[in-house]
């Protein structure tokens, strides 16, 4: 009997070991086979913003052969550097927000910002996306790098989850800055943005994967276990942080119509929907804010939603790709239906008519 009992030991000494072993196994070869971030490439650390492009960067079939990107010598991606002040004869556009505005997986010519061109050659277009922005980090960059290039039109185009990302102070990992509004006031936190989640890259990409560890695992369900964190408590934070994002965004949107007012320039306010919410409807909710705070504040609001729903399911794929950006197509048709609303609305369309 004892004999068995020793026995029956071992063996699960034995499979708590494999068990160990294959884990750290999974976990060691996700490691050496998580590709970085393609952003990594093309930025650099930056204390006010956590990152931004360097300057003078080429970086060839970076998203695939003929998909290269080229950044300008004042760190926007686009082919030529702009002079402060527009050209005779040209509408200069502004293009602020994150990844889908920077272009992410296409050719500088084709993100959407560079597209307009292709609709009106009156256009000079300065693409200021950035892969993994915030709106709260789009406008700080603005206000920083752009606001000085004088404008006709001013575009702030975004995705639902660069709201959630505006309630954390980091992304991926990555450190960041925080928005918060203080007695009606813009209070910018978390600043100089702390290096070394930037510096310490190779860790910080590779969260996710250790994450993975069942010691990971277990310390962090002992710590829940310690400190609990009850649903209904849990969902009340949930609602203040989305209160508290919408009283940063409304102070955002009233300073960006103030600042573009003081420039002769109009803003122009885009949200792009990712494909689960176009066959879903999710986020409803935020599209109900955005409506009423743009008609509100009487900011040009382009809601994509319904342009997308309006088009056969089957060509929705096409115009996504697999890392769930826009593909070329995907950039074209919203830089089409943007097009379109610049030309048409009363605000916008004076600038073409000059």
């Amino acid at each position: 009997m004892r004999l068995f009992a020793a026995n029956v030991l071992i063996l699960g000494v034995l499979l708590v070991a494999m068990e160990g072993f294959a884990s750290v196994a999974i976990v060691l070869y996700d490691i050496m086979t998580t590709s970085p971030l393609a952003e990594r490439k093309h930025t650099q650390y930056d204390a006010d913003l956590g990152w931004r492009n360097v300057p003078n960067v080429r970086i060839a079939d970076l998203y695939g052969p003929g998909k290269n990107l080229l950044i300008n010598s004042q760190g926007f991606r686009n082919t030529q550097s702009f002079t402060h002040a527009v050209p005779d004869g040209k509408v200069r556009v502004v293009c602020s927000g994150d990844s889908f505005t920077l272009g992410y997986g296409v050719d500088n010519s084709d993100a959407w910002c560079e597209r307009l061109v292709s609709f009106d050659g009156r256009l000079e277009t300065v693409n200021m996306g950035q892969g993994g922005y915030g709106v709260d980090q789009a406008y700080l960059w603005y206000r920083r790098d752009g606001e000085s290039f004088d404008h006709q039109i001013h575009i702030l185009a975004f995705i639902t989850d660069d709201f959630f990302r505006m309630a954390s102070d980091r992304f991926y990992g990555y450190a960041k800055p925080v928005l918060k509004e203080r007695d009606g006031m813009l209070v910018v936190e978390n600043v100089p943005v702390p290096r070394g989640t930037y510096d310490l890259s190779w860790v910080t990409t590779q969260m996710g994967n250790l994450n993975q560890l069942r010691t990971v695992q277990f310390v962090r369900k002992a710590l829940r276990k310690l400190i609990p964190t009850g649903s209904d408590a849990a969902a009340a934070r949930q609602t203040d942080t989305r209160a508290e994002t919408q009283t940063v965004l409304r102070k955002i949107f009233e300073d960006l119509v103030h600042r573009n007012s003081l420039k002769g320039s109009r803003l122009l306010l885009v949200w792009f929907p990712v494909l689960d919410e176009v066959r879903t409807g999710i986020s409803a909710e935020w599209r109900a804010f955005l409506e009423a705070e743009s008609a509100a504040q009487g900011i040009p609001f382009i809601n994509l939603f319904d342009d997308f729903q309006a088009l056969p399911r089957a060509e929705l794929p096409g115009l996504y790709g697999p890392d769930w950006h826009f593909t070329e197509r995907g950039n074209e048709f919203v830089a089409k239906k943007i097009y379109e609303r610049l030309r048409k609305e009363p605000g916008l369309s004076t600038f073409f008519s000059r």
